[in-house]
């Protein structure tokens, strides 16, 4: 059986590999709507005003103060794959699963 020895090269190519990772990760995970492991639904960069402001005054929040009233149990949420922001038939944009508006109104 041979030992093989690492160079201080290859050593230095897989450190920095693993710290180019560490760093990416996180960027990564925000780009994919994930921060800090809870859903962020908040990119509204593509609403038109009005809808932004329909938003706004339906109190469109991203956590439901109350558990038994989230968008996933409201009748107008639309799921979408796990992990990933749904929509909604009244109010537009990113709809978060656990968040709230004051249109909410229980699945039928």
């Amino acid at each position: 059986m041979s030992e093989s020895k690492m160079g201080r090269r290859d050593a230095a190519r897989r450190a920095l590999t693993v710290l180019g990772a560490a760093v990416l990760a996180p960027s990564v995970l925000t780009a994919c709507g994930e921060e800090g492991g809870a859903l962020s639904c908040n990119d509204t960069s593509g609403l038109q005003p009005a809808q932004l402001a329909v938003r706004q005054s339906q109190n469109y929040v991203e956590a439901s103060p109350n558990a038994e009233q989230t968008c996933v149990l409201c009748r107008f949420y639309t799921a979408a794959a796990a992990g990933q922001c749904g929509t909604c038939s009244v109010i537009q944009g990113p709809i978060n699963p656990a968040g709230y508006c004051a249109l909410w109104a229980a699945t039928a």
